[in-house]
């Protein structure tokens, strides 16, 4: 008998070590929810030095916080009274000397031998290490992903503010808190101002200071970056003594960390800081700050590189104003059509919902349209009586000289084909090509209707003007026939809504 008991307690023994000896967590639990018994390994996990110290506890004496011992309990509960396992379920566990934890959790019901449910052995397995994994490929992505949505914009931008303003609603849009972009003034206090944000803002940025000068409104990640021209993270809100300053109104607003990255122009100068902010402690780690310092080098380059098309299309603006001042100086009867024309083209492209970089190109181009005019006689220009065939010829090569005179611009928009097609009409009826419907391209059908309406409606050498009214009956008339039917129907909405004033 002695030699049964003392194999018995030998298999124990070995039993014991094989338990304690896997990476597994187990515990067992009585009806009552109490712990009966468990392993090594979730003893240390509950803060104990032994199983034999568990024994007998309930959830609310481990060191998890209440909610998560009312869960546990919970799912007690339920297995209990279905007597099913739950099987392979994911749940939060606040270890004891550690940050929450994510385990792999199975739960089987105990029985005795006449089948009833005596209790609950539980088998656990820490997730974390997976969960970091899938956690920092999930930031490695959305940092690839950020990076390719801002190049896209960069692209597409057509000013400043739209530039910026997309970059930080893509910022967000990635699962970021806030994110804004801050200028730096040359004022007395260096003062950093807050130009474009999005994300969970709430007034934030109105209710703190942020200056680049080395004191301690300058001494939080912004006012660091700017000065020092480096990426600054702030890992901790609550913990880290630079952010004192701005520390109750980060909180207040759910920010836990933030990341400073310096904006540079060509020859290297920080002008802006985009600054995001995270939603949890420790929420930028060095890859992830690098690929955002990579993002802020890109907008960097996308802003200098806007600026210079800005400026170029500046200088391109003033040379077409010239010209088409050169035009109207020849024909005093129609001084300023052109311009009317830019001004109804303009709001027809906006009613059609065009975007900015395609309003500004059909403006520009109604705004020269008649420059092929120059090679008109100015006789013929303000004759004021009925003109000629061969007079009316000659008005009808001003399409062509035009688009001869713009075709080797470098413009940034159809601007020389507008120009040339601004005549043709819907059924193919116009000139100088004879196009018709969707081969005339939309800006030019837009200048089309634009051009007739201000032409209808205004004064001219040969007759008084005829006014709104009048030119909103010939262009209803010909919706379809010489006009493009969405182009008209825009413009009716328009003059219905009283946005195009009599001229």
């Amino acid at each position: 008998m002695s030699d049964l008991i003392d194999r018995l307690d030998n298999n124990q023994e070995l039993l014991d070590h094989i338990v304690d000896s896997f990476q597994l967590r187990i515990f067992w639990k009585d009806k009552d929810s109490r712990f009966i018994a468990c392993n090594q390994a979730f003893a240390e996990d509950a803060g104990f030095k032994s199983p034999t110290e568990v024994v007998g506890k309930t959830e609310f004496d481990m060191p998890w916080a209440t909610a998560e011992a009312e869960y546990h309990l919970q799912t007690d509960r339920t297995l209990m009274e279905s007597g099913e396992p739950m099987l392979s379920f994911e749940q939060g566990l606040t270890r004891a000397g550690h940050r929450k934890s994510w385990i792999l959790t199975s739960k089987i019901p105990t029985r005795s031998d006449s089948g009833e449910i005596t209790g609950i052995l539980v088998l656990y397995q820490d997730m974390s290490f997976i969960k970091d994994l899938e956690k920092e490929s999930y930031k490695v992505n959305r940092a690839y992903q950020l990076l390719r949505s801002a190049n896209k914009a960069i692209i597409s931008a057509t000013d400043e503010s739209s530039l910026f303003k997309d970059v930080c609603n893509f910022i967000v849009d990635h699962g970021y808190k806030m994110a804004w972009i801050g200028r730096l003034e040359s004022d007395p206090a260096k003062t950093i101002k807050p130009i474009t944000s999005a994300g969970c803002e709430d007034h934030y940025l109105e209710s703190i200071r942020i200056t680049w000068a080395d004191d301690a409104l300058g001494h939080g990640p912004t006012g660091t970056a700017a000065r020092e021209g480096r990426v600054v993270v702030n890992q901790n809100f609550l913990t880290n003594p630079d952010m004192l300053p701005w520390r109750d109104a980060a909180i207040q607003h759910g920010y836990q960390s933030s990341i400073a990255l310096p904006l540079k122009n060509n020859s290297g100068t920080v002008f802006g800081v985009l600054n995001i902010y995270g939603m949890e402690p420790n929420a930028f780690d060095e890859d992830e700050a690098a690929k955002l310092d990579e993002l802020a080098q890109t907008l960097s380059f996308g802003h200098e590189a806007l600026l210079e098309r800005e400026k170029r299309f500046d200088v391109m603006v003033k040379s077409v104003a010239a010209l088409a001042a050169t035009v109207e100086s020849r024909d005093p009867y129609t001084a300023g059509h052109q311009n009317r024309v830019a001004k109804i083209a303009l709001a027809i492209a906006q009613e059609m919902g065009s975007d900015a970089d395609t309003c500004n190109g059909i403006k520009l181009a109604a705004s020269i349209h008649d420059i092929g005019k120059m090679q008109v006689p100015i006789e013929i220009l303000t004759k004021p009586t009925k003109l000629s065939k061969i007079e009316m010829d000659m008005i009808k090569i001003h399409p062509q000289v035009g688009y001869e005179i713009l075709k080797d611009i470098p413009f940034p928009w159809p601007v020389a084909e507008m120009v040339h097609q601004h005549h043709e009409r819907y059924d193919g009826s116009g000139y100088p090509q004879g196009l018709k419907g969707e081969q005339i391209i939309i800006g030019a059908r837009i200048l089309a209707v634009a051009d007739a309406l201000e032409a209808i409606s205004s004064h001219r050498p040969y007759r008084p003007a005829f006014g709104m009214d009048v030119a909103l009956k010939e262009i209803e008339t010909q919706r379809g026939i010489l006009f493009d039917p969405s182009v008209v129907d825009s413009c009716i909405r328009l003059l219905k809504a009283g946005q195009l004033a009599d001229n």
